[in-house]
């Protein structure tokens, strides 16, 4: 065999958007100098690498290695233990082939995106909005939705009031709210925010509810009374016209006849 290798680090602990060092220990223990390569194995492999990936290194002579693990900060990246292998295989010797194992504990970290749709809302005295969050974390999170409006006017109730959202998924509530006032005078715009709370960590929206005016009952009342009046004159007219009508006929017909004088009697 010509080299003996040692895996010194076998549990690497990184965060996500960090760096995590293992290392792994070469001693050669051939008769002739010999070049070692170092290859990685498994899902880390993908953001890690060897330092040096190649060491030349004379009889009973031996190096360390750096195994540098920098995982991104996305979902696509599990948090939790992941393993790993590293083989180191000889120049000199095609048939050499060693494989130290371990493990990459990544931590989890909350980014969590909220929207509130619509933006704004219309209504007379209530409207429904969406609550949407998505979790950018590799971890799952517990999330805890409130609102509040800055005047105390309106009501609130989300459904479900606590969600779990998983890594790289998106959970959706459903906001409701009421208003205590009614709109007089025209539309009243009530602005008010939303707030999510995590683990650490707390995200504000900003949304509104335009408040459309009730109509207003002197206004009905005038336009029954306005109502009434026409109905009046249609039936004034219609009378009228009746009536112009039968005067019209009359004078249109022969005039009557005088009567019959009558007899003088005898004497």
């Amino acid at each position: 065999m010509p080299a003996v290798v040692s895996l010194l680090t076998p549990l690497v602990n990184v965060e996500p958007g960090g760096e995590g060092v293992a290392e792994v220990r070469i001693r050669n223990t051939g008769g002739i100098v010999d070049q070692f390569m170092c290859n990685l194995l498994g899902e880390a492999s993908a953001w890690a690498r060897c330092d040096p990936p190649v060491v030349s290194l004379f009889p009973n002579a031996e190096e360390t290695v750096r195994v540098v693990f920098a995982p991104p900060r996305s979902a696509a990246i599990s948090a939790g233990a992941i393993a790993f292998g590293v083989r180191v295989t000889s120049q000199e010797d095609a048939t050499f082939s060693q494989v130290e194992e371990g493990a990459v504990q990544v931590g989890g970290f909350a980014a969590v995106e909220l929207r509130v749709v619509p933006r704004t809302s219309q209504g007379k005295r209530h409207a429904d909005h969406r609550v949407e969050l998505t979790n950018n974390g590799n971890a799952p999170v517990t999330a805890r939705i409130t609102a509040m409006d800055p005047d105390a006017i309106l009501a609130f109730k989300i459904a479900p009031p606590t969600i779990e959202v998983p890594p790289g998924g998106v959970a959706v509530a459903k906001l409701s709210l009421v208003s205590s006032e009614v709109a007089k005078g025209g539309l009243k715009r009530r602005p008010f925010n939303v707030t999510v709370e995590t683990a650490g960590s707390t995200s504000t929206a900003d949304a509104a509810f335009e408040q459309k005016p009730k109509a207003n009952v002197l206004i009905w009342l005038a336009v029954l009374a306005v109502a009434a009046v026409l109905v009046v004159l249609l039936r004034d007219q219609a009378e009228g016209a009746v009536l112009e009508s039968g005067m019209a006929l009359s004078a249109a017909m022969p005039p009557a006849a005088p009567p019959a004088a009558a007899p003088t009697p005898l004497p």
